[in-house]
């Protein structure tokens, strides 16, 4: 995509963003339309025909980690999820996280070099399916919430920019945020650090600590098979994400046992 920071008559600062190559550029207008109101930024003009929109530029835009301490970031990201999800979305206007699953399960089985992989794969299908009984509501989820998508704006609360839009239940849409609360790095603390972080995050969110945790393999999943495996990335460069995968997994089976 082209993005350029502008000066509107009409509305002020903005953003222009305009297609270039196709990643869900519809469905990414379509997020933005849906989640109008609340603590997400608005959207001003669109067009589907010509692949571009004007959305609200925020300032001064400094990230939700580099703002605030671990400690209030677990408290605003808790207060912005409580008050974020759309219950009144279209049912197949957006994807749902199984159909992420099952694009990563498709666009890599013909990969002879993942069948190492691949019980990690059908792992996290089963735990989705348990996990869809627990947590069945199917609301709008944001997609793609974590610190760079959450900026400080001019009056020094927080707005939420950028929603990729997905059918599911909240529990699901912590996970990027867990992750990059790391720096998309599990390994880079110890597994208690993380499972400390995931309790208190899902005490402010009002979600259990397991759930969390699981929703976070399944995201590790889906990030690895669907985003890079199954774009043709070699197992090398996705040697990080794997390992973030392995520790997710060994952290879900402890959300499991307890």
């Amino acid at each position: 995509n082209l993005i350029f920071h502008a000066v509107s008559q009409r509305y002020g600062q903005v953003i222009l963003k305009i297609l270039i190559t196709f990643n869900g550029f519809d469905n990414e207008i379509l997020a933005l339309k849906s989640f109008q109101g609340g603590n997400v930024c608005k959207l001003y003009e669109y067009s589907f025909e010509d692949n571009v929109y004007i959305m609200e530029r925020i300032v001064p835009a400094r990230t939700l980690y580099e703002s605030a301490p671990r400690n209030e970031r677990i408290r605003i990201a808790g207060e912005i999820f409580k008050g974020l999800h759309r219950p009144d979305a279209p049912d197949r206007t957006f994807p749902t996280y199984a159909e992420w699953l099952e694009a990563g399960k498709e666009g890599t089985m013909h990969r002879e070099d993942c069948a190492g992989l691949r019980r990690y794969l059908a792992f996290a299908e089963r735990m989705l399916a348990d996990l869809r009984a627990q947590y069945p509501r199917e609301l709008l989820l944001h997609g793609d919430l974590h610190h760079e998508n959450i900026l400080r704006n001019e009056h020094g609360g927080y707005t939420v920019t950028d929603p990729k839009g997905v059918i599911g239940d909240p529990a699901f849409d912590l996970s990027r945020f867990i992750l990059d609360e790391f720096r998309d790095d599990l390994t880079s603390e110890p597994e208690e650090a993380i499972i400390d972080f995931v309790r208190r995050l899902g005490d402010s969110a009002g979600i259990p600590c397991g759930g969390l945790l699981r929703c976070l393999f399944i995201e590790t999943v889906i990030w690895l098979f669907r985003e890079e495996l199954a774009g043709g990335e070699s197992l090398e460069e996705c040697r990080p994400l794997i390992a973030n995968m392995k520790v997710a997994y060994e952290l879900a089976h402890i959300s499991i046992e307890n």
